[in-house]
């Protein structure tokens, strides 16, 4: 049996609250990324663990519905 690692990061818009998550693709400190719900620009500002992230994050709510 093979098994493969996904890595998978989830993003929260500082201005309208919405989240999303990105596969793979590692995000860096101070590397700006659109949220899709409201097109602002954010602005990396740290990356954090899974047991820190978990702790308090926008993983507290559901997901936003997809936005075409």
């Amino acid at each position: 049996m093979k098994v493969s690692l996904e890595y998978l990061y989830h993003f929260c818009c500082d201005y309208c609250g919405s989240w999303w998550s990105r596969a793979d693709i590692e995000p860096v400190s101070g590397e700006q990324v659109h949220c899709p719900r409201c097109g602002k620009l954010n602005t990396v500002d740290a990356i954090q663990t899974f047991r820190n992230a978990a702790r308090g994050s926008c993983l507290q709510k559901a997901p936003d519905p997809h936005v075409p």
